[in-house]
């Protein structure tokens, strides 16, 4: 049996892929040119170098294999990355439909997100929900929830497909949370702070898990939640607060002096070329609370979830032993 897996080299990607090749399996990953191979060293990997927006490198990447793990997409709340965000979360999704389709895998893995279900004002959001996040104007909601749609047409065609739904992931290995994220910034002026809203966190080993129970119990055309708690963001901090041993913040900021920052770092994001640590789609995006049932995957899939604090504490050493902390 062969395995594809897309988006490997990023930070769920490279935890699956020590995952299946620790069972022992036959593994193909699509990646582009310049993307690192840093977190892959020393595995014995099929390598094939495309562009997920290509559909004669997704084709050339899905013949021959028996599943396929489509995890490539791009995270950001920056308008400038949108055009490439729409390309690569909708059309590229489009053509790993396409190419499943036409050389009849066996089985589609899908990795969606948690952004692309939608939110209950008064209650759990679950797989059910509708999605109705279109008002909030975020690009990274809306390419979520439309390459599903993708795959929802594929089974429509014959595909059989699972779509995983993971929240905001925790973990060893997370550069990009670490690096541009401010949650683990206790540094002072940001050790004071903490932003409004919540959102439902997920372990990475949870998420990997649920990949890998998607894959052999899931059943064909179903979404699945991976959410281990609903904290809001003031208890997330606190949370990673205590790990390091630092004072919890004291100061919650308001949605619109957060706008009103956003767009100073806009501004100096224009200067700079850099990509700017807050925009107005975070704050819109970070103004609710995202809270998410995750009955469906602990009964169907029998996944058992981690607690947050344990999760915190893994990356955090992480952290600390790679220099980061």
């Amino acid at each position: 049996m062969k395995i594809l897996i897309t988006g490997a080299t990023g930070f769920v990607g490279h935890h699956l892929v020590k995952r299946l090749k620790k069972e022992g399996y036959k593994l193909r990953i699509l990646k582009e040119k310049n993307q690192s191979l840093s977190f892959l060293k020393n595995l014995d990997l099929e390598i094939i170098e495309g562009d997920i927006r290509n559909l004669g490198d997704v084709k050339k990447a899905v013949k021959g294999c028996d599943v396929v793990f489509h995890l490539a997409g791009i995270v950001s709340y920056w308008q400038k990355l949108q055009k490439l965000q729409y390309e690569v979360n909708v059309l590229g999704t489009k053509n790993i439909v396409k190419s499943c389709l036409e050389y009849k895998i066996k089985r589609l893995i899908h990795v969606s997100s948690t952004a692309a279900v939608g939110f209950e004002k008064n209650k759990l959001a679950d797989e059910e929900t509708s999605f109705n996040l279109f008002p909030l104007k975020v690009n990274y909601c809306n390419t979520k929830f439309l390459g599903e749609v993708e795959v929802l047409r594929g089974i429509a065609q014959g595909l059989d497909a699972v779509i995983i739904c993971p929240g905001s992931i925790y973990g060893e290995g997370d550069l990009r949370r670490i690096k541009s994220d401010m949650i683990f910034n206790f540094k002072f002026p940001f050790s004071l702070f903490y932003m409004q809203g919540g959102i439902g966190v997920v372990d990475i080993k949870d998420v990997v898990e649920g990949l890998l129970k998607a894959w052999k119990k899931g059943k064909m055309g179903e979404r699945y939640i991976l959410v281990g708690e609903n904290l809001s963001f003031y208890e997330i901090r606190k949370m990673i607060a205590e790990v390091l041993g630092k004072k919890p913040p004291k100061i919650c900021l308001s949605g619109f002096f957060l706008y009103f920052l956003s767009y100073f770092f806009l501004f100096f994001s224009f200067i700079s070329g850099k990509k700017p640590l807050l925009t107005p789609e975070m704050v819109r995006f970070h103004k609710i609370h995202l809270y998410f049932s995750n009955k469906k995957a602990k009964k169907e899939l029998g996944i058992k979830f981690t607690p947050f604090k344990e999760t915190i504490k893994r990356a955090v050493k992480w952290y600390k032993n790679h220099g980061f902390l």
